[in-house]
């Protein structure tokens, strides 16, 4: 039994380092969950002033969250390419198990004007994030969700 166990503990491992995430520089990943700035982030980098209404900008849109958008004719829903998916990412820094990416679905314009500040300018990534069914892996082209 000893023997057996310790057969099975050894394929688990050879397993999770093959399975096991890992981040390169130009990976994407979908949005499955909205991404807004955390409490480290001071109030003026992260509110906005839009049509009078104060929002708190959000760092990436899921599918779900921009169909509310559509809803509520809400007009952030003109900071984004493309309405039909969740924001598309990018990884362009990789520092240990953590992922600085870009967000690929805000409009150019949009980003120079309310995303140029350090804080909101990445979004930092982590595995737990995968884990938690925050974002997903994209093999597929994108091309036509960002024009």
């Amino acid at each position: 039994m000893k023997n057996r166990a310790k057969h099975t503990l050894k394929s688990l491992l050879e397993e999770l380092k093959i399975n096991y995430p890992s981040f390169e520089e130009g990976q994407i990943f979908e949005i499955l969950k909205s991404i807004y700035p955390d409490s480290t982030i001071k109030k003026e980098n992260k509110i906005i002033l839009l049509d009078s209404k104060e929002f708190t900008k959000p760092l990436a849109v899921s599918r779900r969250d921009k169909a509310v958008m559509i809803k509520e004719n809400n007009s952030m829903l003109s900071f984004f390419r493309n309405t039909t998916k969740g924001d598309f990412i990018k990884v362009v820094e990789v520092k240990d198990d953590l992922a600085k990416c870009v967000n690929l679905s805000l409009k150019e314009s949009i980003r120079n004007k309310y995303y140029k500040d350090k804080d909101t300018k990445y979004i930092n990534i982590s595995f737990d994030d995968i884990a938690n069914g925050n974002l997903k892996f994209i093999k597929r082209k994108i091309d036509k969700y960002l024009k």
